[in-house]
């Protein structure tokens, strides 16, 4: 029998395409302003709370503003971007029929707020499926802090060592990791040039992942 007993999702990049969609939102503040997001700065924020996120972004270009000020501009644009529905990421919907046929437990660890992980669980219809969600507002230490991720497993009430973790940032990837999980890399359009040292495995897509899942759950 495979000895890891629960499934821990990161969720914007890895379950749903909404880096893109993200960074859109951030463009769409800084447009108004004269300024337009480099790549450099975008796979900076990646995979990190908004609020750091609208700190780091203040740091390279003189908005005038204060962080909690740009952190909800950009929430209310992506709150609207988000309204039109998210697209799932390949492979997502395989493998989570794999993992609901095999009774397997999952979670959501997001350094997104605990509602938005909420609403793109509903557009996904995975709501009900779900066992646990921990999300970046109900820890202290965001990723790459291991926080969000003990959180998912003591939700789930299982040892984080059993754990496997999947991730589409460097940030996450290093969380799990320092919790203690097998954690798999699955970069997306933005992420793909990170070198994922903490990550056990990289691959392509989830489609890839779940057929490969017994070999990833086991040891």
């Amino acid at each position: 029998m495979p000895q890891r007993q629960a499934i821990i999702f990161d969720m914007d990049g890895l379950m749903v395409d909404s880096e893109p969609l993200s960074r859109n939102a951030w463009n769409q503040v800084l447009q108004a302003h004269g300024f337009q997001m480099t790549d450099a700065v975008n796979i900076q924020i990646i995979g990190h709370r908004t609020d750091h996120s609208a700190e780091f972004i203040l740091s390279q270009y003189p908005l005038p503003m204060t962080a909690a000020e740009l952190a909800k501009q950009k929430t209310d644009v992506f709150h609207q971007i988000r309204a039109q529905g998210i697209p799932a990421m390949p492979g997502l919907m395989a493998l989570q029929a794999i993992i609901k046929e095999r009774g397997i437990a999952w979670a959501v660890a997001t350094s997104s707020p605990r509602d938005h992980a909420e609403i793109i669980l509903a557009q996904l219809g995975l709501t009900a499926d779900c066992h646990a969600i921990a999300a970046g507002n109900e820890v202290t230490h965001s990723k790459p802090a291991p926080d969000i991720y003990l959180l998912a497993a003591a939700r789930l009430g299982i040892d984080p060592a059993t754990c496997l973790a999947l991730e589409d940032s460097e940030p996450g990837c290093q969380a799990a990791s320092a919790a203690g999980m097998k954690v798999i890399a699955i970069p997306n359009g933005e992420t793909k040039t990170a070198v994922f040292p903490h990550a056990f495995a990289r691959y392509p897509s989830l489609q890839q992942v779940a057929d490969d899942l017994d070999k990833l759950l086991a040891d």
